[in-house]
């Protein structure tokens, strides 16, 4: 699964969302989600609890 559709697969519209909300670069999440899976989700978790507040 790609960073994208993982990010979609939890209720985001894209990874330039958890971009925006983070201030992280697009390459860098591209990069934890090859390298650092855990704190990957653990960012897309928390863009979800960021957008449903």
């Amino acid at each position: 699964m790609t960073p994208s559709q993982q990010a979609k697969s939890v209720g985001l519209k894209s990874l330039t969302q958890v971009s925006q909300i983070t201030g992280v670069s697009l390459n860098t999440l591209t990069n934890w989600h090859r390298d650092k899976p855990e704190l990957f989700r653990i960012v897309l978790l928390g863009c979800v609890a960021e957008i449903s507040a």
